[in-house]
């Protein structure tokens, strides 16, 4: 079983000038301060960092702070930057692995680093896509603004897959292994190519079907008119075609113009912040001599303010040059995308211009038709059925041969004992929290609790409890750490908020980093309490000189990383 762990995290507001840091103990950790003091921004920050984004929203929070994680996997030690949208990915030497701002590409960094394999297909079911950081933290985090109700809400984003959740659960329980679900995946995909193979026959059959009709063989020749409904067929498409040829040439030329732009505005905040960085360093200089004006010969000495100034004008260009490049790199997809489609229209221009027997140009409808028989035709309606036909068949053997695949991965015995430990889980857990029996004994991995009032949240932290004992089981793939914010939830009573605290102190496996947000301080054992007392200041200009020197020089690195690709990108725009 792989073990991940959180370890340190810094965050840095330069609007506010302040920061913080927390170190975490490998085990049960409590962060504890009244509402408003923090407690969900960090533990979101957590999260975010690594891009799982959680619900719900934060009041006067900096959307630019920086965020700092130091994490762990199996002993092995990462660090992942976070500054709006834009992360970087950092080994335990601070050698960068990824900077990016698209999601996708962190997601597979990130995937790779955890060893996290887990796959699914899209909400068209069209293409196989790879987990993303929420599916990974999805089961171990209680989120106080999605988690507690009777649906998966802590994260946005995962309603891209298609059923997500059942996979995710029995991933990390170990109901299947990850070959499973790339399985299924390829079979959804398969199943949807036998399926319009199959449409593509049918359709086939009744255009022989009609032909046969009014194109007997005996006839030595066909007639145009027989083929008039087609050929206004191929009319349209062409004229379509053309149409969109047109629009993808216009717009491929705006995105141009739009990206020549772009870059101009890229190169000349480059150079302000050049120019910037340098007046900067000269205003650092404590030896230098005072600046003497050529005008009046007065001196002028370096101050504190104008050191702040510049600091804040820099910080502000690096922001709009960053922006700048996600603008480019968008209009440069969207520039690639026509330029593709384009290829793919002109393809489709010259199949139809083969078919027909023309050269570019005009097409000569009555020579193409008046030079074919019957029997050319038919040949070519049975030359199509027969690679149909084969294509149909080998998408049939892959589905077979996945159904195989799967039923083999899926062992029922193992399914029954794992489920089995969990309902057994579920009812010990409720008696804990002093919840009345229920039978747990056709409970599904999938079956969060639906009850109303304060037993509600109790019900819900019993099946999450569930979860982790039988994750933490023999049958585990994944020991990952276990977030709780503000388990008091629907006013929970002197009785039941004591059974609370003492379920989540000591009923939950010992091996696990627990970290939980809490409102009022408690007698129960936790290996490291983290107190925020400030309303509205969870960051502290105490910490900013720490924080800064850990944070800015990976923000550096980050932004002279992504500015590299975004021009090594614009040279591969310009040479297409």
């Amino acid at each position: 079983m792989k073990s991940f762990r959180f370890e340190n995290i810094w965050l840095l507001s330069h609007r506010d000038r302040k920061a913080r840091h927390v170190n975490f103990h490998p085990k049960k950790n409590l962060l504890r301060g009244r509402n408003h003091t923090g407690k969900t921004s960090l533990i979101r920050s957590l999260f975010e960092t690594l891009g799982a984004k959680p619900q719900g929203k934060l009041e006067s929070w900096d959307d630019n702070t920086a965020s700092l994680l130091e994490f762990s996997i199996d002993g092995r030690h990462f660090f992942a930057l976070h500054q709006n949208g834009r992360r970087a990915l950092f080994n335990i030497n601070r050698e960068m692995i990824v900077a990016t701002s698209k999601f996708g590409e962190w997601s597979q960094a990130f995937c790779d680093v955890t060893d996290f394999n887990l796959v699914f297909t899209d909400k068209k079911e069209s293409e196989i896509r790879p987990a993303d950081p929420a599916c990974f933290f999805l089961p171990f985090y209680v989120n106080q603004d999605g988690s507690w109700q009777s649906e998966w809400n802590t994260f946005g984003g995962l309603k891209r897959f298609s059923s997500p959740w059942s996979a995710i659960l029995e991933y990390f329980t170990g109901v299947c292994p990850p070959e499973y679900y790339r399985a299924r995946a390829e079979r959804v995909q398969e199943s949807k190519v036998l399926e319009e193979h199959r449409r593509e026959y049918k359709l086939l059959e009744r255009t022989i079907e009609r032909f046969s009709r009014t194109l007997p063989l005996s006839g030595p020749k066909l007639n145009p008119e027989n083929f008039a409904d087609e050929i206004d067929l191929l009319t349209q498409e062409v004229n379509e075609l053309n149409q969109r040829q047109e629009m993808l040439r216009s717009a491929a030329v705006r995105e141009q113009d739009l990206l020549s732009s772009l870059e101009q505005q890229i190169r000349l905040a480059d150079d302000a912040l050049a120019a910037y960085d340098h007046d900067a360093k000269y205003l650092r200089t404590g030896d230098s001599e005072p600046l003497v004006c050529p005008t009046c010969n007065a001196e002028h000495t370096k101050s504190f303010l104008e050191l702040l100034n510049f600091a804040e004008d820099a910080r502000v260009l690096r922001e709009l040059a960053g922006r700048l490049r996600d603008d480019a790199n968008e209009v440069r997809h969207r520039c690639r995308t026509a330029l593709a489609e384009l290829s793919t229209l002109n393809e489709n221009y010259q199949r139809i211009s083969t078919l027909l027997g023309t050269s570019k140009g005009e097409l000569k409808f009555q020579d193409v038709v008046g030079s074919m028989g019957a029997e050319s035709a038919f040949a070519a309606f049975e030359a199509e059925r027969k690679l149909l036909q084969e294509a149909i068949n080998k998408a049939l053997g892959a589905v077979d041969s996945l159904d195989e695949k799967m039923k083999s991965l899926r062992a029922v015995k193992r399914t029954r004992a794992i489920l089995e430990d969990f309902r057994s889980f579920y009812v010990t857990g409720r008696v804990a929290l002093q919840l009345p029996p229920v039978d747990a004994s056709k409970m599904k991995l999938t079956s969060r609790p639906d009850l109303s009032g304060s037993g509600g949240p109790r019900s819900i932290l019993a099946y999450y409890a569930a979860l982790w004992r039988t994750c933490q089981g023999v049958t585990g793939t994944y020991d990952i750490p276990v977030v709780i914010d503000s388990p008091n939830q629907q006013a929970q009573d002197d009785i039941n908020l004591p059974a609370v605290l003492q379920f989540i102190a000591k009923e939950l496996p010992e091996d696990m980093q627990l970290i939980v947000g809490l409102e009022t301080p408690t007698d129960f054992p936790f290996d490291r309490e983290i107190h925020l007392d400030v309303k509205y200041s969870m960051l502290r200009e105490d910490y900013w000189d720490e924080a800064e020197r850990i944070i800015e020089p990976l923000l550096k690195k980050m932004y002279a990383t992504m500015k590299s690709d975004v021009e090594e990108s614009s040279d591969d725009v310009s040479e297409q």
